[in-house]
């Protein structure tokens, strides 16, 4: 016997739906998701859309979830469906199947513990001269300009030059790597066209070619990076990282600390343009920086939406989510849910116990985030005490991302702050 399905039942599906399809396919979802993200939640928090995926907006069902050991993320299953033919034969397809991000344990456990030996607090912290330099010579353009867009000219030179001086991709070269890495972000979304396809596997097989190369060269010479320690290093079995998982990590290290920082860092700035009282509250209290980043991160995190799959049933929020699921954990909803953060799209960087999911949970936490962390302690003062007045000069254009919604560029202006002694 089925239960019925009452109007009031049928009214919030439709109103669920209704929202997702907006984040997906309207302009206006696109410039303004979160709105969508409350009227989600509200209609049908625990919800099975119309193409099959199921969505989390709570922040509670979020962590239970995420939480569960009947869930993972399984590639083959996420992409059922969504591609013609093998859709593995596509080189970026494939190329984010090989993906650390994708592997679970205990393949994800061996390749996370090696690559964690950039990232340890200790190895972080000697980046902080590094990521102070460069930031003075990439703002130093804009400062005697007083503005430019910031976000392509200084956040995203500066993420991309810090990871690749961690993994030892020389400087020159790196810029190679922006457009390239753009074209090739965009597997992570729903909607990805077939034109958009064959861009990301044109990126696809550059990226491999090139990273490629650079591990070979260091194969044969090492140098004083991450990748020369990823080469030498062996599991607790003696086996070494073969040289595709090299080509892989150094392009899923390179490219998901350079997007992601250069949009934690450009939210961070717009946030404060938006709301220069709390900028004010930073220049006079810099022992709030903590606190605002964490409230950066929780009211504009870079990614938006992540990726998992059920191998078991898990219940959530009394729905019952069968085996064999897809599911989109919307965090960037989970982190303005009113019933973890009350007055929940009010930026406050007073705000206290924030515990937001902008780095993820589990075993897939983002294994940048000290790094990331470093870069926005450097930067956000910097900006702060060097300059006032800031302002944004053009009216902003969302991209076309769902799971990486940010904006095309920052174009600002701003006067140099008096120096006072």
């Amino acid at each position: 016997m089925t239960t019925p399905i009452t109007a009031a039942d049928a009214a919030a599906e439709h109103a669920a739906n209704e929202a997702f399809a907006e984040i997906l396919f309207s302009p206006e979802g696109l410039a303004d998701p979160f709105s969508r993200y409350h009227r989600l939640r509200e209609a049908a928090a625990v919800h099975r859309t119309t193409l099959g995926t199921w969505v989390l907006t709570r922040y509670d069902d979020v962590d239970e979830f995420l939480r569960n050991r009947n869930v993972n993320k399984d590639i083959y299953l996420w992409m059922a469906g969504r591609f013609s033919g093998e859709w593995d034969q596509h080189p970026a397809l494939g190329k984010l199947a090989a993906n650390m991000l994708w592997a679970n344990p205990p393949d994800h456990t061996r390749l996370r513990r090696i690559a964690n030996r950039g990232f340890t607090p200790q190895h972080v912290e000697r980046h902080r001269a590094y990521i102070t330099q460069r930031f003075d010579e990439l703002v130093a353009p804009l400062a005697e300009a007083g503005g430019g867009d910031i976000c392509n000219d200084v956040f995203f030179p500066l993420a991309l030059s810090m990871m690749a001086h961690l993994v030892g991709v020389p400087q020159h070269e790196a810029p190679l790597l922006r457009d390239k890495i753009r074209d090739f972000q965009r597997v992570f979304e729903l909607g990805m066209t077939a034109s958009e396809l064959r861009t990301a596997d044109r990126a696809a097989v550059f990226l491999d070619d090139y990273f490629g190369d650079l591990v070979r060269q260091r194969q044969h010479r090492r140098g004083n990076d991450l990748l020369s320690t990823m080469i030498d290093a062996t599991d607790d079995d003696g086996a070494r990282l073969t040289f595709n998982q090299l080509v892989q990590m150094c392009h899923m290290i390179i490219a998901a600390g350079s997007e992601t920082t250069t949009f934690f860092l450009t939210n961070g700035l717009r946030l404060f343009i938006e709301h220069p009282d709390q900028a004010e509250l930073l220049r006079d209290d810099p022992g709030l920086l903590d606190q605002a980043r964490e409230e950066i991160l929780r009211h504009a995190p870079s990614a938006h939406m992540i990726p998992r799959t059920t191998t078991g049933p898990v219940s959530v929020g009394g729905v019952e989510i069968p085996a064999g699921a897809r599911v989109s954990v919307l965090i960037a909803a989970a982190n303005r849910d009113p019933a973890r953060f009350p007055d929940p799209d009010r930026f406050d960087i007073t705000r206290t116990g924030t515990s937001a999911m902008a780095y993820g949970l589990g075993a897939h936490f983002c294994l940048g985030w000290r790094l990331a962390n470093l870069q926005a302690e450097v930067v956000f003062p910097a900006l702060l005490h060097r300059f006032t007045g800031f302002e944004i000069t053009e009216p902003l254009r969302p991209r076309a991302r769902v799971a990486f919604p940010q904006v095309e560029g920052l174009p600002i202006r701003f006067q140099r702050a008096e120096v006072t002694r």
